[in-house]
């Protein structure tokens, strides 16, 4: 039997991905123990290294499943200890002393634009009623920056090492137009109840992502995910855009009577379940007819080293 490399590569990377999220969170495995681990990268070269002595044969298969492995387990400790891969290098991402506390606070005046640049850290971001926005961080090191207009409210991390921001910002739901985020080590959550957006942009290096959209409209999705994970809700509306991933997993949840389009750059190292949700496959193109035509998803979807999962069993929380 010929062993398809590309796949095993997949597999085994995704088994200790979520693995070792699940035993942090049963508490089997104290996610303290696990801060550091990143250090470790030097196997995965080993692994790689194996398979390339060993040349195409099926004892090449052993160095392929010690770097997946190994990548696995590295990239899901960081990513389950909170203290994700850039973190684990650096400086980056550990509590460490004591906190500090900003809060501020302002009003749009009309449809205006959130922009989110993390590192380091966390970021809640939800919807409220009237016009004002809030931010409240709790923080180490440099204090983030906050800079906010009639119609912008932007937050960044200064450009310092050894750094930690907890962000909580809550934004108007009517005048929320449009939500650009950033984030290079670190977990954001955008619960985006009641807004009507023009886009979505997430740029996410080494986190673990959250956009629920359930209730709400989002004309544009794009999302890029670099090590890690991202769950997806998509509500009502037509909605266009792209998502791509590179080693880690996206879950997209979609209405049930949406119309869904999705062309997909097939790689022998990116796994998805859309056969098995009854799409059917034309060329690049998986597509599902539904049954209210104002609700189309239409998305540009790869990956690599990487899983695709359309409405996973548990929901995409």
């Amino acid at each position: 039997m010929r062993i398809r490399r590309g796949l095993l590569f997949a597999g085994l990377f995704l088994i200790p991905l979520g693995g070792m999220t699940l035993l942090v969170r049963a508490g089997t495995v104290d996610a303290d123990a696990l801060v550091g681990i990143w250090r470790l990268w030097p196997l995965i070269l080993i692994g790689f290294g194996i398979a390339i002595l060993l040349g195409r044969g099926r004892a090449a298969s052993v160095g392929t499943a010690i770097a997946a492995l190994v990548l696995g387990v590295l990239v899901g400790s960081a990513i389950a200890s909170g203290n994700v891969i850039v973190g684990s290098i650096s400086d980056c991402g550990v509590w460490n002393g004591a906190t500090q506390r900003l809060d501020e606070d302002g009003t749009f005046t009309g449809p205006a634009v959130v922009d989110l640049d993390l590192r380091c850290g966390s970021v809640d971001l939800s919807t409220r009623s009237g016009s004002a926005w809030q931010v409240s961080a709790e923080y180490q090191g440099s204090a983030p920056i906050v800079t906010g207009t009639s119609d912008r409210l932007d937050v960044r991390a200064p450009a310092t090492d050894g750094r930690h921001d907890d962000l909580t910002i809550a934004a108007p739901a009517a005048l929320l137009s449009r939500v650009d985020l950033t984030s290079n080590a670190g977990s954001g959550s955008l619960i985006l109840d009641g807004a009507g957006l023009s886009q979505v942009k997430v740029d996410a290096n080494a986190g673990d992502i959250v956009i629920d959209a359930g209730k709400a409209t989002v004309d544009r999705l794009d999302v890029t995910l670099n090590a890690g994970r991202a769950r997806i809700t998509i509500g009502p509306g037509a909605t266009t855009g792209s998502i791509s991933v590179n080693a880690g997993a996206i879950e997209l949840c979609v209405p049930p009577d949406a119309i869904l389009r999705l062309t997909v750059n097939d790689q022998l190292t990116f796994v998805t379940n859309l056969a098995d949700r009854g799409l059917q496959k034309s060329g690049s193109t998986w597509r599902r007819a539904g049954s209210v035509a104002e609700r189309s998803i239409d998305l540009d979807i790869d990956g690599n080293v990487a899983s695709f999962t359309l409405d996973p069993s548990g929901g995409c929380r």
